[in-house]
């Protein structure tokens, strides 16, 4: 028979011991997660503007295009491209030379034909009283008071091309023919243009400003556009919005582009240029039973679709909804979400959907 040594026993009934020690502590729990604590803001439907953003370039509500009057060479530009002209500014000057001579020629017939006619009214004055004492013949008399009307008719000719020279050589100054922005020149100093034929610039009148922009069918959504649908004009170097005026609307949709023209006239401009792209602002009606949320509440997806979170039951609950366009601060809800149901506001990048979740409420959206 075998007997253990009692250093065996000892160390035996130390390990019972700690076996059992063991056994009587309990397991160390988890540290337990805070919950979000997040903001609500009760939704409540009503009614707003609908709105479509749509591209547009504006242009001169007249355009003028500036053509010379006289054939010559241009010897000078006389006006800065793209500033504000007034009518009757200097633009080009072409070479004045042989108009000048024309002219200088055309005083000189006047002087001749002055002349024939006092000659012509002294012969006339003599064989008038010659004729009455029965002194000269009545050919003789008949000849000398035609040889003066004669002479009249020739000083009204002259003095008619005098003028007619005046006014060509004033046609060498080519002036702004109204007011408006003066464009690019079309021709330098040197070249030659031709009367009513070389294109010289274009004045394009900036107190009236007109856009043309597209809208397709479906950016109507049911709605329709007339002449009196409220438009607005956008700056987009500054964002100043300056009212508009719709002047024409297509009754026909275009084939290539899927979409029907329109055009506004901008009765102030503000500070818009002719053939600057702009955004238009075109009201349609008013959308019934849609909620304002903050833009900060409202996610977009990888797959292009909008969320945000309501708060329900505890939890945070990820809702798909439809936006339309921003309003301010806030983006237009058009579907999504009910009356009642509390929008989380805030903590939107730490949030998971049906993660607990405790609340504080907002200020109701008006």
């Amino acid at each position: 028979m075998h007997f253990l040594k009692p250093t065996s026993i000892i160390l035996c009934s130390l390990a019972v011991l700690f076996a059992l020690g063991g056994c009587g502590e309990k397991k160390a729990s988890a540290p337990k997660q805070t919950q979000l604590t997040v903001t609500t803001l009760t939704a409540v439907s009503g009614s707003q503007p609908y709105v479509v953003d749509l591209f547009g370039q504006t242009e001169g509500q007249q355009a003028v295009i500036v053509y010379p009057q006289v054939t010559g060479p241009i010897i000078s530009r006389d006006y800065t491209e793209g500033a504000l002209v007034k009518k009757g500014d200097k633009l080009f000057m072409i070479d004045p030379a042989p108009f000048d001579a024309a002219l200088q020629s055309a005083k000189a017939a006047v002087a001749q034909a002055e002349v024939s006619l006092a000659k012509a009214s002294r012969e006339a004055a003599r064989y008038t009283k010659l004729h009455k004492s029965e002194a000269v013949s009545e050919k003789e008399y008949t000849d000398a008071v035609s040889e003066l009307a004669l002479c009249k008719a020739n000083l009204q000719a002259a003095q008619a091309k005098q003028r007619e020279a005046e006014i060509t050589l004033g046609y060498t100054e080519v002036k702004a023919p109204v007011d408006g922005i003066a464009g690019r020149a079309l021709v330098n100093p040197g070249a030659l243009v031709s009367a009513n034929s070389t294109a010289l610039t274009d004045i394009t009148q900036d107190n009236l400003l007109k856009v043309r922009f597209s809208l397709s069918d479906n950016d109507l959504h049911g709605y329709s556009v007339n002449d009196h649908s409220p438009v607005s004009v956008v700056d987009d170097r500054n964002g100043q919005e300056t009212p508009a005026v719709i002047e024409f609307t297509a009754t026909q949709i275009d084939p290539e582009t899927g979409a029907r023209s329109l055009s506004a006239v901008i009765p102030q401009s503000s500070g818009l240029l002719p053939g600057q792209y702009v955004t238009v602002h075109l009201t349609l009606g008013e959308q019934d039973g849609v909620f304002l949320v903050p833009q900060s509440a409202v996610r977009q997806l990888s797959d292009g679709t909008y969320s945000v979170y309501v708060y329900s039951d505890g939890k945070a609950r990820q809702r798909p909804v439809t936006v339309g366009r921003w309003q301010g601060t806030d983006w237009i809800i058009t579907s999504g979400l009910n009356d009642g149901d509390e929008v989380i506001i805030d903590q939107i990048q730490k949030l998971r959907d049906k993660a607990a979740v405790n609340k504080k409420e907002a200020a109701q959206k008006k």
